[in-house]
């Protein structure tokens, strides 16, 4: 195994490679653009929008729901029933919210998020929904619909995050800056203002965006040997000229390494902008895959790879 740094140049066990210096930057998949606008993309925006406020509807009921759920022991049996009818009535708003926000279907954790959170919706929905129903209330004691509505807020209380949740896919820029969308920042000012937060809402620290990557995120590009392209997850594995390059990001640097059939590897890593690595094959084989850092930050790095090794 070898470990390069400051531009050395050295040979392991067959295998040459090199390093050179480190790197800072950011952006996302598809909807990627050369502008200083935040929110350049209305699909973007607008999924962002959406999805902030069916968020915030559910985050209001199951706060509301949780405030009330002792309060009914000892009231009138009104006081249950009011609660019972619009709990329900909220509950099938906010599925309709869900529902209505398109999906972006060249970003799969986007439809993953929706349909997580309406799949749990829709679990409870109709529970809630036959437990207040008016015509099922009638006639009973107050003890009965107290029971009812005791029961609605631990369904409601029970509607899961999805996993990963909204604030996990933050590590990607392309949620970072859908969250900061105007609708967005409002949703978040507003519930801090509706718990008596002093303090003010403070959209994620926007990040630079990454360089362009003629490529995309399409690690596939890679196979013929030539390609410049965006790694968003924090490990990825990049086929080359017949070499399999292992990527995992930290958000300081950038390690590709390379393990060889005999067990032995080559890690390189790159941290500045410019810096290089070069793998071989090792043994008799000719020629060299050359891995360069063209930008970096938190949420992804683009790299450049040239290779002139045969095929195979």
């Amino acid at each position: 195994m070898g470990l390069v740094a400051g531009g050395l140049v050295v040979a392991v066990g067959g295998v040459l490679f090199m390093a050179g210096a480190e790197t800072d930057d950011g952006e996302s998949d598809d909807f990627s653009a050369d502008t200083s606008e935040p929110f350049f993309n209305p699909s973007q925006r607008d999924w962002g929008e959406g999805m902030c406020e069916s968020m915030a509807s559910l985050k209001a009921l199951q706060t509301d729901s949780a405030k009330k759920a002792d309060t009914f022991a000892g009231s009138p049996a009104s006081v249950a029933s009011t609660y019972l009818t619009s709990a329900s009535s909220a509950l099938e708003d906010i599925s309709r919210k869900f529902a209505a926000v398109d999906s972006l279907t060249r970003i799969p954790d986007t439809e993953r998020l929706r349909a997580s959170y309406l799949r749990e919706i829709d679990r409870v929905r109709p529970e809630v929904s036959r437990l207040s129903d008016a015509d099922g209330l009638a006639g009973l004691s107050t003890r009965e619909k107290t029971g009812r509505a005791e029961r609605v807020t631990s369904l409601v209380a029970g509607i899961k995050e999805p996993n990963p949740s909204w604030d996990q896919l933050l590590h990607d820029q392309w949620f970072e800056v859908a969250a900061n969308s105007p609708g967005c920042v409002a949703a978040r000012q507003a519930e801090q203002a509706k718990s008596g937060s002093s303090q003010p809402s403070e959209p994620p620290e926007p990040v630079p965006p990454l360089p362009p990557a003629a490529d995309g995120a399409s690690l596939g590009a890679c196979l013929d040997g030539a390609c410049e392209v965006r790694v968003m997850k924090p490990e990825a594995d990049i086929k080359v000229g017949g070499l399999t390059l292992e990527v995992t990001r930290d958000g300081s640097k950038v390690t590709v390494v390379h393990t060889y059939p005999s067990g032995g590897a080559v890690r390189v890593n790159l941290s500045e902008e410019g810096a290089r690595g070069t793998f071989g094959r090792g043994g008799d084989a000719t020629g060299t895959v050359t891995v360069e850092l063209k930008g970096m930050n938190r949420n992804g790095a683009v790299l450049r790879i040239n290779s002139s090794l045969p095929p195979g």
